[in-house]
């Protein structure tokens, strides 16, 4: 018996880039072992191409809710919802009935969310089980973004139970998965959402790598424009310094007027050069002045930027290293469990003996009632064998005696009517 696989995760804006990158494998990823890049050409998504990447499709279908209020920077701006089973159930299926059941998931997913919040609904066929990647905006029915009010405890119960009914009734043989109790120690480990915390982990340090390189490219340039306004305003300083000094014109008479002309004419053209190029120098320094105050702006915003990753790399390896520390937990728990009951029966002979006489019952209870069964097939197939015979021989009967009916009208004499 095969058991649906049913896992939802919640992720916000800074998460939405690493997801994409897993989903559509744009780079290899040497942090899951489990991926056959070889086979990921078998990979297909059984939604309609979007035009960009996630990103802008969820900005967009957000843009179109005309939300009054501003979405907030901690929002989940995506739900995804994994669908699969066990190999088993699997290795019975061609590839076509793999496709199909992977397509009657996505419509009821689709109907289930609606299928205009619909971002992706991949299938990897390239790790060691198939499986169904269904990615949505969460946008409630009154049209608000809200992943809280669309999975409750209650929805996600009805979830797991209607989708296996749904697929059940679609030809395939799949059960719900056993409830976990409250409170009850988690059996496994969940492989799939680990990696996938290791996956957006990733994704906020490379992101907040290439964030610190342009900080500091920018405050290289910064630095650089600095430099060239110091010169600008040294030669403002100089060219006032020019304009500042009295040049004492010589006086003119009628010997040597003609002296006296081309030295004026010398000055003010020197004091014109010095004037234009005071204004040139303004100029620039100005221009530098607000290229540095957009720098400044710029380097600012990254300062914030590169601030905000560093928490959000901190908050998710510590959400890491809490499940991480869980499972380790529930290991050693588990652990220490198994050696209690090895320990019990090693030193209870009697215990012991009676728990491989239970197993032994418990086979032979097995073996009698797959006994039981297949008598019991053996004498329904006889029944329905007697069944059939009988039905013939009335039907055999009936025909003869239809046929012995129409042989004595037939011979019946002709003439002997009714009497006069």
């Amino acid at each position: 018996m095969s058991y649906i696989v049913l896992h939802m995760d919640k992720f916000k804006k800074e998460a939405v880039r690493g997801i994409q990158s897993h989903n559509r494998r744009e780079r290899e990823s040497h942090s899951n072992p489990d991926i056959d890049y070889e086979r990921s050409g078998h990979n297909y998504d059984l939604h309609e191409p979007i035009a960009g990447n996630y990103v802008e499709v969820i900005q967009n279908r957000i843009d179109d809710l005309l939300l009054v209020k501003a979405v907030r920077k901690d929002a989940v701006h995506m739900c995804g919802l994994i669908i699969s089973s066990d190999s088993a159930f699997f290795e019975k299926l061609p590839p076509e009935e793999t496709k199909r059941f992977f397509e009657e998931s996505k419509a009821f997913l689709a109907d289930f969310v609606g299928s205009e919040n619909v971002i992706s609904a991949t299938v990897h066929m390239d790790e060691k089980t198939p499986h169904m990647h269904f990615l949505h905006v969460p946008v409630t029915s009154d049209g608000r973004l809200n992943a809280n009010k669309i999975y409750t405890r209650e929805s996600l119960k009805k979830l797991q139970t209607e989708l296996p009914a749904y697929l059940q009734s679609r030809g395939f043989n799949v059960q719900r998965g056993v409830e976990q109790m409250p409170g009850a120690t988690k059996k496994h480990l969940d492989t799939r959402e680990f990696k996938q915390q290791q996956e957006a982990l990733n994704s906020l340090q490379r992101e907040a790598q290439a964030v610190n390189a342009e900080l500091e490219q920018r405050q290289q340039e910064e630095f650089a424009m600095q430099e060239r306004l110091q010169s600008y305003e040294q030669q403002a300083q100089e060219a006032e310094k020019a304009l500042s000094e009295q040049t004492e014109i010589p006086k003119a008479s009628m010997l040597n007027y003609k002296v006296a002309l081309e030295a004026d004419q010398a000055i003010i053209e020197r004091q014109k050069k010095v004037i234009a190029a005071k204004g040139i120098v303004t100029a620039k320094s100005e221009k530098q002045e607000a290229e540095i105050q957009g720098l400044s702006n710029a380097v600012f915003t990254l300062k914030e930027q590169v601030a905000r990753l560093e928490r959000e790399k901190n908050e998710q390896q510590q959400r890491s290293d809490k499940t991480l520390m869980r499972w380790m937990k529930d290991h050693s728990n588990l652990s220490a469990r198994l050696e209690e009951i090895e320990k019990f029966f090693r030193w209870n002979p009697e215990a012991n003996k009676m728990h491989l006489d239970y197993l032994q019952e418990q086979r032979q209870e097995a073996q009698r009632k797959a006994t039981e069964q297949n008598r019991l097939a053996q004498e329904r197939e006889q029944q329905e064998r007697r069944e059939a015979e009988l039905t013939k021989e009335k039907e055999a009967q009936q025909l003869e005696r239809e046929r012995e009916r129409v042989q004595c009208m037939e011979q019946r004499p002709r003439g002997m009517g009714m009497g006069r």
